[in-house]
């Protein structure tokens, strides 16, 4: 299936700041290698999209400075999701479930076999520093934060249907500067994996269910009122860790 005919079976339903609910439609007849979408068994959708070149090379920066690209992790399955560090409705949710997946992943056989990537939807505030601040308060570096310029990330994300659009102005205060937020970027929240292949395979939408509503502290003191909603009950679709390991499962051959 080509990506704008997967696209098309995606329809976003209603828009907030940070994020989108999402709701998917998918082909349940077809396998996760024949090019048709296909629901995957504990949630989301496989696909099988080969990703060009121009998107495989986009160069991104981690936490600590460091360049690569997902062409560089071919050999890999990469889970990625979308975020940024001001984001006080969904994100830190998005980040806590990767943390839990990279985690859950380290202490079973597909360590080797996957990489877990959260990239910045906000070039412009998300420098590797402040990505390497908003990681230590969840106390832990088992999965990669990373981001880019503002042509390149928007690129990346046109790309994987997710394209964020900035809005000037915002509500509460910065977790890290105490100041008032000045701007805040609306876009579909979803998680991907990329193959060991450098193909797209799997795709959920929705909002990040985290197993134990667990964020760090800060975090949770900075959330908007939507923020405490979704991170107590999530609104419907949603995403969650059992999916993304459950798609790593097929894709990897491991039991997870």
């Amino acid at each position: 299936m080509t990506k704008a005919k997967w696209l098309a079976l995606a329809s976003i339903v209603v828009l907030t700041g940070c994020g989108a609910t999402t709701s998917v439609v998918s082909n349940n007849s077809a396998s996760p290698t024949t090019g048709q979408a296909s629901a995957a068994p504990q949630g989301g959708s496989f696909l099988d999209e080969k990703i060009p070149a121009n998107i495989l090379n986009i160069p991104l920066v981690d936490a600590d400075g460091k360049t690569f690209t997902l062409a560089s992790l071919a050999g890999q399955n990469v889970v990625i999701s979308n975020f940024l560090t001001s984001c006080q409705e969904i994100c830190p949710m998005t980040s806590a479930n990767m943390r839990d997946i990279a985690d859950a992943l380290n202490k079973g056989p597909a360590a080797a076999k996957v990489k877990v990537l959260e990239i910045s939807v906000d070039a412009t505030t998300d420098t590797p520093a402040r990505l390497a601040a908003y990681q230590a308060l969840f106390g832990e570096k088992s999965w990669t934060l990373a981001t880019g310029t503002i042509a390149d990330l928007n690129n990346l994300w046109t790309y994987f249907g997710a394209p964020a659009e900035e809005k000037k102005g915002g509500e509460g205060i910065d977790w890290q500067t105490g100041k008032p937020v000045t701007h805040d970027f609306v876009h579909a929240d979803l998680v991907l994996i990329v193959g060991a292949d450098s193909h797209w395979k799997w795709l959920d939408l929705g909002s990040p269910k985290t197993a134990k509503g667990d964020i760090p502290t800060k975090l949770k003191a900075f959330l908007s009122a939507d923020g405490k909603n979704n991170l107590a009950k999530p609104e419907e679709p949603t995403w969650t860790i059992s999916a993304v390991l459950g798609a790593l499962s097929v894709l990897t051959g491991e039991k997870l």
